[in-house]
């Protein structure tokens, strides 16, 4: 738990200042230092930074081959406060600007199906309704480029 606290001589943290000086109060502020570093800054809701996004996309974006069935699904970075996972879920996703490949649809936020041409393609897909641990979170968009060869 961050905030104040006191250590007792020998506890937690003590031997990082041991030797130091022996000046009691100046061992004192130097502990409270440590103790500050150690805490973490405000954390964003729900413990950290939403986000939606495709696992599977590299760098370069999502990959396809004509005639091969592909799918990618959303993923989020979603946690409780304390930092542990959490379901997110969404009330919709629509392709709000660009076109998906011949042969790709959208269909629950997952991307999938047989591409038929070759080509770069990008799209922004819109998650509408989004809930990160039960929790509204704003609609979030994601750039997508698919790769089909």
């Amino acid at each position: 738990m961050c905030g104040p606290a006191w250590i007792a001589p020998g506890g937690p943290g003590y031997g990082m200042v041991r030797g130091v000086t022996r000046d009691g109060r100046w061992m004192v502020q130097i502990m409270a230092l440590v103790l500050v570093a150690a805490c973490p800054g405000p954390r964003a809701p729900h413990g950290g930074e939403f986000r939606v996004f495709y696992p599977d996309a590299g760098a370069h974006g999502l990959e396809a081959r004509i005639g091969q069935r592909m799918q990618a699904k959303p993923a989020a970075a979603c946690s409780y406060p304390d930092g542990r996972e959490a379901r997110w879920a969404n009330a919709g996703a629509s392709v709000a600007a660009g076109e998906l490949p011949p042969g790709l649809v959208l269909e629950d936020g997952a991307i999938g199906g047989l591409p038929t041409a070759k080509g770069s393609y990008q799209v922004t897909v819109r998650f509408a309704g989004v809930t990160c641990a039960t929790k509204p979170e704003p609609d979030q968009q994601v750039i997508v480029r698919i790769i089909v060869h």
